[in-house]
């Protein structure tokens, strides 16, 4: 019965894939189909974000490379705004072969058998952005990013997206953990996040991206947490114009790749593809670093509360039981984490 509902899945998974290829392929301009002609692979990448977000931004980068890379015989198309379904639908397609690449979060990773990835969703573990490429690029960052494939989840981890820290941001003004108490937040469909949320008293609700401005505007949640990059390309100000800038959770992306998919690549495209993503992941370190004073200047002007945490010890305090469950049997990989501020 497993093996038939893995079936099943599968064939719904690779049927929004293939209608959305068909939908976005009538979108492409003369010099992208005379492209895909001349291409012998082709890829797709799925994206939950729209066009203008970070993450697209850094996806379509990683396709401009692996185009210039491969003198054109490789080519990624990119289906941004949830074209090819939620987070996890997504990860479920990469998982089974039917969609090539995907940039998901390490938050939701955990769920998917990558337990090592999965401590960066802890609350807090992060001190700032310099704090979390410390840690990215060190060999404690590439061993976990190479977890991915060695914890058996059928993915290839290719690179690290940064898109700034979550912050929580709601219809009403949000000054202190107290003030989550008997909100509902919606979150994303992972454990390490939905009992993050718990822990302030507030009730998590999940609910996809492509949903979540309708689900504000209807009262269906109070609020939400997204980086700054995402509450504005999302245009979620509109609706819900109080931020609190309490960091909770620094979790970088991370663009994955089909195991199935990427074993059927010759080692010099597999290369391609690595040097490809490498390229991407300092772009995207580059361009966020300057990206986050002029977001907070520009939703002021808007109008938009944006309210910065001086001490962070009592939202840290509330966060607590999520180590007690989520850190255990990782305490050491935790301590050389927090060590890493101070390089």
């Amino acid at each position: 019965m497993r093996g038939r509902n893995r079936i099943l899945g599968f064939l719904m998974v690779l049927s929004v894939v293939c209608l959305a290829g068909c939908a976005g392929s009538s979108q492409e301009d003369s010099q992208e189909q005379e492209d895909k002609k001349r291409a012998e692979i082709v890829l797709k990448a799925g994206e939950v974000n729209p066009e203008d977000n970070i993450n697209t931004q850094v996806l379509h980068y990683f396709a401009d490379q692996v185009k210039e890379l491969s003198n054109g015989r490789i080519i990624v198309e990119i289906y941004a705004g949830g074209q090819l379904g939620d987070e996890r639908t997504e990860l479920q397609a990469v998982q089974m072969g039917a969609l090539d690449i995907f940039r998901g979060n390490t938050l939701t990773m955990g769920d998917f058998g990558a337990d090592k990835m999965g401590i960066f969703g802890l609350p807090y573990l992060f001190e700032g952005r310099d704090h979390l490429w410390n840690v990215l690029k060190s060999d404690l960052g590439r061993d976990i990013l190479d977890s991915l494939w060695e914890a058996e989840t059928d993915m290839v981890g290719l690179a690290y997206v940064d898109e700034g820290a979550r912050n929580f941001f709601a219809k009403k003004p949000i000054e202190k953990p107290d003030d989550l108490k008997g909100t509902k937040i919606r979150v994303a469909e992972t454990s390490i996040l939905l009992d993050t949320v718990s822990c302030f008293g507030a009730s998590p609700t999940p609910i996809s991206m492509s949903e979540l401005y309708t689900s504000l505007q209807t009262g269906v949640v109070d609020g939400a947490d997204q980086p700054l990059s995402g509450y504005i390309s999302n245009s979620f100000g509109e609706i819900a114009p109080h931020v609190i800038l309490d960091n909770h959770t620094y979790t970088p992306g991370v663009i994955i790749m089909s195991g199935y998919r990427f074993n059927k690549l010759s080692a010099g495209d597999q290369d391609i593809i690595r040097q490809a993503a490498e390229a991407a992941e300092d772009y995207n370190r580059e361009v966020v670093a300057t990206d986050e004073a002029e977001q907070i200047e520009a939703l002021r002007a808007q109008g938009i509360e944006v309210i910065e945490v001086e001490d962070f010890g009592p939202w840290q305090s509330v966060v607590q039981p999520v180590y007690d469950q989520y850190a255990v049997g990782f305490e050491d990989m935790v301590e050389q984490i927090r060590a890493m501020n101070e390089m």
